[in-house]
Formats: C-alpha cells, structure tokens, sequence
C-alpha cells in the first residue's frame, strides 16, 4: 500500500511555487480598470424612467399588431426593468389566456388586447394567489389538522 501523505504534501510544495502573490497595490497598479454605465439605466442596470419600476401597481394594456410578437411587447413595456423576462412572459400568457392558442408564448393572435400586469400582479402569480381575489386567511385549507393519536 502507498503511503499518500508525501504525494499530498508534494503537490502542496509544487503548486505554491507555481503561484506568486502580488500585493493589491501592484496588482491594481498593472491593471486596467474600466467601469461601463449606458445612458438611461442606474448603476443597478435598472432603467429610471421605466413605469413598471416607479409604480410597483402600474399595469397597461396592449393592442396586439399582426406580425408582433410577444417579445415585442415586452421589449417595448418591461425593458430595462430589471425583472426576469421569464417570470414576466408567464405571467403574461396567464393574464391572457384568450390571446394565446393553448397557452404558448410562441402563438400570439393578431389584434388581441392583452393585459400586461404590474410587479404586484406578477408576485401574487408566483406566491399563488390570484390578484382579483385576495388569499383568505381563515380558510380551512391555511390549517393544519392532525387525526389519530
């Protein structure tokens, strides 16, 4: 049987005297540093004069054009947002189930209005509760009921 342990402590030796460490100062003196920000978006990538941003209850419709795709839609009314477009293309499809042939995000009809929920709308989606109706808290169903002994 090898022993491991000098194997081991040889890697350790041979990899350390692989690697010089250079203090911060001259690391940062040899390189460049570049900070990029595009005009009209914070430094969070978050574009300021998006509606959706300002007003988390802001919502809009939409008159669908022919030739007009979903993400068309969304490009024009979420960019910048900062929100998941996934989260967001879901969530669109779900408010407009009358605008999509069996509910793909690929099929969208002409001349359909959809209705393009704001960020309160989309959160209630995702945790499950519809917007129309608020979750009842004394429900049986928030219960927990334990039978037997």
């Amino acid at each position: 049987m090898i022993n491991a342990k000098p194997f081991f402590l040889a890697g350790i030796v041979a990899m350390s005297s692989l690697t010089t460490v250079l203090p911060l100062s001259a690391y940062a003196q040899s390189q460049p540093f570049v900070v990029l920000e595009y005009q009209g978006y914070s430094s969070s990538g978050i574009a300021s004069d998006n509606l959706f941003v300002q007003d988390d209850n802001y919502s809009t419709t939409h008159k669908v054009q022919p030739g007009e795709t979903l993400s068309h839609v969304m490009d024009k009314h979420y960019a910048g947002s900062g929100l998941n477009m996934r989260f967001i293309e879901m969530a669109i499809v779900l408010k407009n189930k009358h605008a999509f042939v069996r509910n793909n995000p690929h099929y969208l009809y002409a001349d359909k209005t959809l209705h393009l929920p704001s960020l309160n709308e989309v959160r209630a989606m995702i945790m499950g509760s519809t917007s129309d109706q608020p979750a009842n808290q004394n429900s049986i169903s928030n219960d927990i009921y334990f039978f037997g002994g």
